[in-house]
């Protein structure tokens, strides 16, 4: 074992050494090395380094406290500080650790934790890594998610921690302490240290440097009452404790340095401090209560500012304070019963000192974080409290043969291939991409909850309840997926209610996900990424399931009868692409070449040098916008040497694709902005109603051939008929809808992350026939489709990624919201044929959509089985608007 920590204080080495104890206790034979990271960093610098902090604290405080704020409040500095720090320590460093080779690496102080981090992140630290945080606030030198466990000492500490280091893995722990600091019996101690049995004695201990106003301290506490005999501990500060001794005070107890500190902790009543460190951590350890008084500088206000916020110390900063204090314990000495009660709870419940080392051990190495591909980051950014980007389904199961209902079990087994399920979301800020990283210890169990509502509920009310209350909770970017089985419902049928934040996943890739797990297939699961070895090496896009396939692309296709729903096939979708090699851009024969001409050779060799002088340009290009212009670095290989020519074929279909995109863009940029929709928009809070219909689907499908309209196009028409009649007279000739549309092909069908595309299509609302809206509808989309909406939407997103993430954030926002849309609506392929889950049918799938900011309505349409299902989502509050959208889209289906 490696204990990395420095001699800044005694605090950082007084952790390491509890730290030592329980190694000894769990492993006995266990091989222990330390090493002074400050010593470690060159001649000089451990004294440089320990006169400037006394200096901050004794004569700048200032500075210090400028720079301690500069670390939380302005992000680049922080990043810039920790960076240079930590890539300065991790040098240093890397001998020791490579020549003792650990197997376990412990830290106690911040750039020993900073310099470790950057040997992991440099493949140099392979050994688990542990960090303690023996202060009682941790900040950004603290905490580092490449370390595999970051221990902090309270709960209310965990926040600030994962504030400074979303990535991190953070747990709580014991008061990191040698064994002897326990509680132990006061009376026995006092008689030892020949003190007063009944006085009150606070215990003034100011580190091991003795920072502070000591005899300022004391004097307070003295004129407090007479009663009160303190003492007073001033480690290394001989000068302080000459002065307090020339007090001639017989109440008061000096002490200079010891190395009992335990028998004055155990024998006080509580303990008088300026820093909340090794000092606050041992009399927690031994049950006695903090009173912070003048708090030193930076780290010191911030420990006491959670110590009191945990209910374990009483601050006071001013002259009088103190002893005003004091006088309020005595007079109130339930109130000292009380903080030493919740010392006690925290102790009991925080994790013990062996069990985290044990865990460090056996468990995964904290995983690294990967990037956010462009089109799952937008749904976190525009995330609000008040509009949750979360998507979902509710799966309807029939009883099984024997007449009992599906099982807790059953939908843990399905739930174990849902999308995004062991993964955290990491939002980012304004320097910092989004970002997710895998939680490997993460089951379904984990996400499942169980409710029985019957026996024998009515189905639609049992239903509607629960899934109002269920998805109007909504998922954290901590934990974006959440589940729930109800039973309980008439006829023994059951619900499957699953809710996942949007940025994991579309619908597609959820139900795709299900089915498989349901029919047996192998779960989806994110790509492995590779370590990037340097930076002119085209980082693979690591995301939630970005395809790496040279045919996955933004996939419009163009097989004639392409559109949404008119292909009998699973994933026949608007714009989604199958053939094999549908990329934006040029072809990836391998012969392609910049020739034209094989036959003059001449020329040919100078479009090849041409070639490979523009291949790092190509390379750079691909690596800011590789997402949507991924064809720009293609490589120049033999037969690019060889001046083959590209086929005409392939360079026309190249063409047509570019022409498709520009068309699409322009198709976009001219919409404007959408009509104004004489309807309540307000959405206040993130609880919302879900109304549903179904409509048979051989029915639909005859009514669509008889109309000569795919179904889909026939569908959102009679959404169109729907809105039309909620509207009435008010109603635009035009409502804008955006329509998500899968862009996935063969190679992306089953892969994470959202892989469409959208198309803002204006649905005929004003007065017509029905068959006249159903003929416009289908004209409506047809257009937009062919003008290329679909994939241009897609790139228009993926161009935003490139922006930096502040930008990108805005930008974001300011395209997803209802200054652009009225409604959202999408239609989801689901399964054609039976699916049955352990001998339960999955009667019926509802998918459920989010709104955004300013759009009050949204509209999830699914082919299942033997239906077409709906479910309209409208905020809590208008509900009756949701269920008249519904009726209205079954009534509107009785006329066709």
């Amino acid at each position: 074992m490696l204990i990395v920590s420095a001699n800044m204080g005694q605090g950082h080495n007084a952790t390491g050494r509890a730290l030592e104890d329980a190694i000894r206790r769990r492993w006995p034979d266990a091989t222990v090395r330390w090493v002074n990271a400050l010593e470690r960093l060159g001649p000089g610098f451990e004294g440089l380094f320990q006169r400037i902090y006394v200096a901050n604290v004794e004569s700048v405080p200032w500075l210090y406290e400028f720079f301690y704020a500069a670390i939380w409040r302005i992000p680049w500095f922080a990043a810039a500080s920790r960076w240079f720090t930590a890539a300065w320590c991790g040098r240093r460093l890397a001998k020791p650790v490579a020549e003792f080779a650990p197997d376990l690496v412990l830290s106690t102080y911040p750039m020993g934790t900073a310099g470790l981090a950057w040997l992991r992140r440099k493949g140099k630290a392979p050994a688990p890594i542990g960090a303690w945080v023996s202060d009682f606030a941790p900040h950004p030198f603290w905490v580092y998610g490449a370390a595999d466990l970051t221990m902090v000492m309270h709960d209310v500490a965990v926040a600030p921690a994962l504030r400074s280091s979303p990535s991190a893995h953070v747990g709580v722990s014991a008061p990191p302490v040698r064994a002897v600091f326990r509680p132990g019996d006061q009376t026995a101690a006092r008689h030892e240290l020949g003190l007063p049995p009944d006085a009150f004695v606070p215990l003034v201990s100011c580190g091991s440097l003795g920072f502070g106003e000591i005899e300022t301290t004391v004097r307070e506490l003295l004129a407090a009452d007479p009663s009160v005999a303190p003492i007073a501990i001033c480690g290394r500060n001989d000068a302080a404790a000459a002065r307090l001794r020339a007090l001639g005070e017989p109440r008061l107890h000096v002490v200079g340095w010891t190395d009992q500190p335990e028998r004055y902790t155990l024998a006080a009543d509580v303990v008088v401090t300026n820093a909340g460190g090794a000092t606050s951590l041992e009399a927690l350890a031994c049950g006695r209560p903090v009173l912070m008084h003048r708090p030193i500088a930076a780290h010191g206000k911030a420990n006491a500012r959670l110590m009191a916020a945990a209910g374990l110390a009483l601050v006071s900063t001013k002259d009088g304070e103190l002893a005003a204090t004091v006088r309020g314990l005595l007079a109130e000495p339930e109130r000292l019963k009380e903080m030493a009660e919740a010392i006690a709870r925290h102790c009991e419940t925080a994790t013990p000192l062996v069990e985290a080392l044990e865990s460090l051990v056996t468990a995964p190495l904290n995983p690294p974080t990967q990037r956010l591909r462009p089109e799952d980051a937008l749904f976190v950014h525009v995330t609000t409290p008040e509009v949750p980007q979360q998507v979902g389904a509710v799966l309807l199961f029939d009883p099984k043969a024997d007449g009992t209902p599906v099982t807790h079990a059953d939908a843990e087994h399905l739930l174990a291939a849902t999308p995004g399920l062991r993964t955290r979301l990491l939002p980012g800020s304004g320097l910092w991409r989004a970002r997710w990283q895998e939680d490997p210890g993460r089951t379904s169990a984990d996400v499942l909850t169980s409710v029985r509502v019957g026996p024998e509920a009515p189905l639609d009310e049992a239903l509607t309840r629960q899934m109002d209350a269920f998805f109007s909770e909504p998922v954290s970017p901590e934990h974006p997926v959440r589940a729930r089985l109800v039973t309980g419902i008439e006829g023994e049928q059951g619900a499957l209610l699953i809710a996942l934040h949007h940025a994991a996943s579309d619908g597609i890739a959820v139900i795709s996900a299900l089915v498989g797990q349901a029919r047996g297939k192998e779960p989806l699961a994110p790509a492995a990424v590779p370590r990037r070895r340097g930076w002119w090496r085209r980082r693979p896009n690591a995301t939630l399931g970005a395809s790496h396939a040279p045919n996955a692309t933004l996939g419009a296709s163009h097989a004639p009868n392409a559109t949404l729903g008119a292909s009998g096939a699973p994933n026949a979708a608007l714009g989604a692409s199958h053939a094999p090699n549908a990329a934006l851009g040029a072809s990836h024969a391998p012969n392609a070449t910049l020739g034209r001409n094989e036959t003059q050779p001449e020329r040919s060799a100078v479009r090849t040098r041409l070639a490979g002088l523009a291949a790092p340009v190509r390379g750079a290009l691909a690596r800011v916008a590789g997402p949507v212009w991924h064809r720009l670095d293609r490589p120049v290989g033999p037969a690019a040497h060889s001046g083959t020519a590209e086929p005409a074929h392939s360079k026309r279909s190249s063409r047509n694709q570019a022409a498709e995109l520009a068309r699409g863009v322009w198709t976009l940029a001219r919409a404007g902005a959408a009509p104004r929709v004489r309807w309540d928009k307000r959405i206040d809070s993130p609880q919302r109603h879900f109304a549903r219909a179904h409509l048979a689907a051989p029915e639909v499908r005859k009514a669509a051939r008889r109309a000569g309209v795919p179904t889909t196009n026939l569908v959102l028409a009679l959404v169109a008929e729907a809105l039309h009649r909620e509207l009435g007279g008010t109603a635009p000739e035009q409502l804008r809808v955006l329509i998500p549309m899968s862009v996935r092909d063969t190679g992306t069908f089953r892969q994470l992350g959202n892989h469409t595309g959208a198309a803002s299509v204006d649905l005929p609302t004003g007065p017509m026939s029905l068959s006249e809206r159903v003929r416009a509808t289908d004209r409506m989309l047809s257009d937009q489709v062919g003008r290329g909406a679909p994939r241009a939407g897609n790139a228009v997103v993926r161009v935003l990624g490139i922006l930096p993430p502040a930008l990108h954030r805005r930008a974001a926002k300011l395209v997803y919201r209802g200054t652009w849309f009225n409604v959202i609506a999408s239609v989801l392929p689901g399964a054609r044929s039976p699916v049955v889950l352990n001998g339960a049918l999955v009667r019926t799938v509802y998918p459920v959509l989010s709104l955004a900011p300013g759009v009050p309505v949204a509209v999830g349409i699914m082919t299942w089985a033997d239906r077409f299902t709906v479910c309209i989502t409208v905020p809590a509050g208008q509900e009756e608007r949701g269920d008249r959208l519904a009726a209205a889209v079954v009534e509107a289906f009785g006329r066709v």
